[in-house]
């Protein structure tokens, strides 16, 4: 029994690395390739920059502006002039052009308190991206990681059809001698041999299968979608997470839980913004003028100027129609629905851990009495096959313990399957995945 379910375990687990013209996939080049090559998290990552770009004291409102103008005008017109002394000036097709620059600065020294809050609004909707980033990142792993074994299954499944492809090969041989010798009859030797082409049938489809979740895996690994390969996996099965330590750092490193909570102290962040409204603003501004001006009409033929100006400017909003008291009760309605939302997608991941861990624990049991299962399924058919070659038992009591063999080998793969995907499920709900 020992020895049956080591070969069982490393049947599953590891495969055998079969000589053939395919390359070979662990699970850690996969991630590899995933995070280098996977298109939503290269998206994730221009988005994560863009708010770390807007996160700067310019965009917040604490530097000043400098602005620089300069124009030239030239213009021919007709004139007809009568001076205050009688004279009088005509003049067709008289030219004259205008210069003028200026550079002008403005800086804003107060405006109550609101450039601080949105600085600090700056930084949350940062945090915000990373931990969106960090959220997106984990779930791509995830998916790698679970496709990864799903592709694992299905070969493993690939393999079970082709032994019970080699017990209906012994079964059809025992059936044709004894039907050579006069022991059985054709129609027994025929049967062996329809069974034989239904597993047969069954080892195509399941081929199919194969190659279609290597396709899904291929496509989450951004690469070619018709590579061929075979994946060796990891043995270790973990068995000994436990919820109640899960559950205790789930609010810390959720990072789709921690991105929430960043909404909602940007969102609380606008209304103090809104708030420095009420307070008047107060800045300075300097500026430079140069102008020069010539005409061959008028009562100057040339004139130029340069100069600076400076002041202090204020401004208060008085009264705006009631909509600066629109905006801060929109904004405080915003900022309460980011509370509700964070509530929502913390109870909601506590359920998603509870109801997982409960499935986890279920397939731990579950594939302990598949082991069992598994071992007594063999032996029932070997007891089978060798009642069988005596004349003991029927073809059809031999045929219903191959397939309960296969049946009990498939169902313990399956609960095998269950506990790696829900060690997936588990570590990326409480955000332990990339740890």
């Amino acid at each position: 029994m020992k020895r049956y379910l080591i070969i069982l375990f490393l049947l599953f687990f590891i495969g055998c690395i079969k000589m053939q013209a395919q390359d070979t996939l662990e699970l850690s080049s996969a991630i590899m390739i995933g995070m280098e090559n996977n298109f939503n998290i290269k998206i994730s990552e221009g988005q994560k920059e863009i708010v770390s770009n807007n996160n700067t004291v310019g965009n917040a409102g604490f530097l000043p502006i400098l602005g620089a103008t300069a124009s030239q005008r030239y213009t021919i017109e007709n004139t007809s002039q009568t001076f205050i002394s009688g004279d009088e000036q005509n003049r067709d097709g008289a030219k004259s052009n205008t210069f003028s620059a200026g550079v002008v600065f403005n800086w804003t020294l107060f405006d109550g308190t609101t450039m601080f809050h949105t600085k600090n609004r700056l930084e949350e909707l940062e945090k915000q991206g990373i931990a969106l980033t960090k959220s997106m990142i984990q779930n791509v792993v995830a998916q790698i990681g679970k496709e990864f074994y799903t592709v694992a299954l299905e070969q493993i499944r690939l393999e079970l059809l082709a032994e019970n492809i080699g017990l209906s090969e012994d079964r059809m041989e025992i059936a044709k001698n004894k039907y050579e010798y006069g022991k059985a009859s054709k129609m027994e030797y025929l049967q062996a041999q329809v069974d034989l082409n239904r597993d047969k049938s069954n080892y195509m489809i399941q081929q199919e299968r194969l190659a279609a979740s290597k396709t899904t895996l291929n496509e989450l690994l951004g690469r070619d979608v018709t590579l061929d390969y075979y994946v060796v996996f990891d043995p270790e099965l973990n068995t000994s997470l436990q919820y109640e330590e899960l559950s205790a750092v789930l609010e810390k490193n959720n990072p789709e839980l921690s991105a929430a909570g960043y909404e909602l102290n940007a969102s609380r962040l606008v209304q103090k913004e809104l708030f420095g409204d009420r307070i008047p603003a107060i800045g300075v501004n300097v500026g430079y003028n140069y102008g020069k001006s010539e005409a061959q009409a008028g009562f100057l033929l040339n004139r130029q100027s340069n100069g600076v100006n400076y002041g202090v400017s204020a401004s208060w909003n008085l009264f705006d129609g009631f909509n600066l008291n629109r905006r801060i009760q929109n904004a405080k309605i915003n900022a309460e629905n980011s509370k509700f939302n964070y509530e929502a997608i913390k109870l909601s991941l506590e359920r998603q851990l509870y109801s997982v861990f409960i499935s986890y624990q279920n397939n731990i049991q579950l594939r302990e009495m598949e082991l069992a299962n598994v071992e007594v399924a063999r032996e029932n058919n070997e007891i089978a096959i060798e009642r069988y070659q005596v004349g003991n038992s029927s073809p059809l009591e031999l045929r219903e313990a191959q397939i309960t063999l296969l049946e009990a080998n498939l169902k313990l793969l399956n609960a095998a399957y269950s506990i790696k995907t829900g060690e997936i499920d588990l570590l990326l709900i409480a955000g332990l995945l990339m740890e």
